[in-house]
């Protein structure tokens, strides 16, 4: 009996990650992409998020650090990864 209530929950928080994946995989696009912006002018990521209003950093902090994204963060994560691999330099 209490494996089954186990199966159910564990169900339940898999098919929510799943709904939350395209929403989590979208930011952690744009916050790769505003990273990027950043480097560029030579800022550094404490630098950024010091610069950023208190909507975004509570966003921020929401969206990374809430136990119930942390099988989506993971996900985004890998999904991230697999789309936009790193390029590797050439020595020559």
């Amino acid at each position: 009996m209490v494996f089954y209530i186990f199966l159910s929950i564990f169900i339940v928080y898999l098919i929510i990650s799943l709904l939350i994946l395209p929403l989590q995989y979208r930011f952690l696009v744009t916050l790769k992409e505003e990273e990027k912006k950043y480097k560029l002018i030579g800022k550094t990521q404490g630098e950024i998020y010091d610069e950023m209003n208190a909507g975004k950093l509570v966003l921020h902090e929401n969206m990374q650090g809430n136990p119930l994204f942390f099988l989506t963060n993971i996900m985004a994560s890998i999904l991230y990864r697999i789309k936009h691999p790193k390029k590797k330099a050439i020595n020559i």
